[in-house]
């Protein structure tokens, strides 16, 4: 178990429809910066996240599945904070700042995504202490799958991703998070081998250096939006340009592990976050351990995915 300072997390999940949603709320609006790659994002809210947005901190992070059906879930997080009087003020009003991301997971089981209710009804449960063990097919990583060029039928399960440290950078102590969502197009790689993604002739299927890019049913039959978000939390106190810089630091681990990212299926966004806490931390040092636990964090996603809708996980595959 780890804790994330002013950070309060929960996970929604639901194994019949295989889709579901993860939850960070702010003790106080933290500051966040984002960067996204790719072609096919769907978001809510990210506006409040450029520089030099007037509202200065977020109040929430969501992450769901359900595609643009599950960025209405997002009201479940805004009704939950409005009832508490969360939000950046006009007046006597209190409008809660929710930036929302989603992943494409409506062909992998029931098309039905998270609903306002259910993800209102989590936000009770909202809790500082984050198993490590609750990875894989749990929350936005419940129907989460990878290597999509023939199509889901033919891919390697994903999944939700943790990796946290807690290190002395320069006389500081500082701990760092990082959760993923890997719903990737692209293979999953480590130390320079695919450890999960498109499968053919029983075998994981290195489509890049085949040559062969293109799905073969697109666009009449094939339709499989991809995405891998990743949220990444520091302690240390950055400005926004410098979040940004951290934000593409998520993104380059990317790059790292999946095969190919950001591609034009690829609704690739990240988020980075200051809690605020520590002054004199090092952008660079955190820079390097964003992408080092970012890796580790993607890793994760599909290592201790679940075989889910009939499409096998690395577990299975690795037996």
């Amino acid at each position: 178990m780890f804790s994330i300072p002013k950070v309060r997390f929960a996970n929604f999940t639901d194994k019949e429809n295989i889709t579901g949603a993860t939850i960070f709320v702010f003790d106080e609006p933290l500051l966040c910066s984002a960067d996204k790659r790719g072609g096919a994002q769907t978001t809510r809210q990210i506006d409040s996240l450029l520089h030099p947005h007037i509202s200065l901190g977020v109040d929430a992070l969501f992450l769901s599945g359900g595609s643009a059906f599950g960025l209405n879930s997002a009201s479940g997080v805004v009704e939950f904070l409005k009832e508490r009087g969360v939000g950046f003020g006009f007046g006597k009003f209190k409008v809660p700042r929710v930036p929302s991301a989603c992943i494409f997971d409506l062909t992998i089981g029931n098309p039905v995504p998270p609903s306002p209710e259910q993800i209102y009804k989590a936000c009770l449960s909202l809790s500082y202490a984050i198993d490590e063990n609750e990875q894989g097919s749990v929350g936005a990583g419940t129907g989460a799958t990878v290597g999509k060029l023939f199509g889901v039928p033919n891919a390697t399960k994903g999944g939700l991703g943790i990796a946290w440290s807690e290190r002395n950078f320069g006389g500081v102590d500082v701990k760092n998070a990082v959760f993923t969502v890997v719903n990737a197009f692209g293979n999953i790689v480590e130390d320079g081998k695919i450890i999960a993604g498109v499968r053919k002739d029983g075998r994981l299927f290195d489509f890049v250096e085949e040559g062969f890019f293109h799905p073969p049913k697109y666009p009449e039959e094939y339709f499989s939006s991809s995405t891998v978000i990743v949220v990444g939390f520091s302690e240390g106190v950055f400005s926004a340009p410098e979040l940004w810089i951290l934000a593409q630091a998520l993104s380059s681990a990317v790059s790292h592990t999946v095969k190919p990212a950001h591609t034009p299926f690829d609704g690739d966004i990240s988020f980075a976050v200051s809690c605020g806490m520590k002054t004199g931390v090092s952008l660079f040092d955190v820079f390097g351990e964003f992408y080092r636990l970012a890796k580790k964090a993607i890793l994760n996603a599909v290592k201790y995915a679940e075989s889910l809708g009939g499409v096998p996980s690395y577990k299975d595959i690795h037996k």
